[in-house]
């Protein structure tokens, strides 16, 4: 069997596209460019320690999504956890955690559609 070997793209589906694209712009550094042609909010994420980009978009919903519960939940590296989330609370965002462990620390925030989001800074384990 085949196996997962990284993420494609990050795709979140929204009530609320133009809202969001901008909350995302604005508290986290992912900007998004409208597309007429499909009404969806278009970036990119790159990652110094991968040749490629991972694509991000901002879907209208199929219907309203209800309630602040989601199935899914994005983990975006960072490269310094402390300095983020201190931006983000200096910027309104409230950080509902901070965890740290010996492989990495962790912060945790929601948008502001309800979907929850994992802050990750990779700890390289010394052997």
């Amino acid at each position: 069997m085949g196996k997962i070997v990284g993420v494609g793209a990050v795709m979140i589906h929204a009530n609320d596209p133009p809202a969001l694209a901008q909350w995302y712009g604005d508290m986290l550094g992912i900007q998004t460019e409208y597309s007429e042609e499909d009404g969806c909010y278009y970036g990119e994420l790159e990652d110094p320690g991968r040749s490629r980009i991972t694509p991000f978009g901002i879907y209208p919903a199929q219907g309203i999504l209800a309630g602040n519960s989601r199935a899914v939940m994005v983990n975006y590296r960072v490269d310094d956890l402390e300095e983020y989330v201190r931006e983000l609370q200096q910027r309104g965002v409230s950080v509902e955690k901070v965890l740290a462990y010996e492989y990495g620390k962790f912060g945790y925030v929601t948008d502001p559609e309800g979907n929850p989001i994992e802050l990750w800074e990779d700890i390289p384990v010394r052997g």
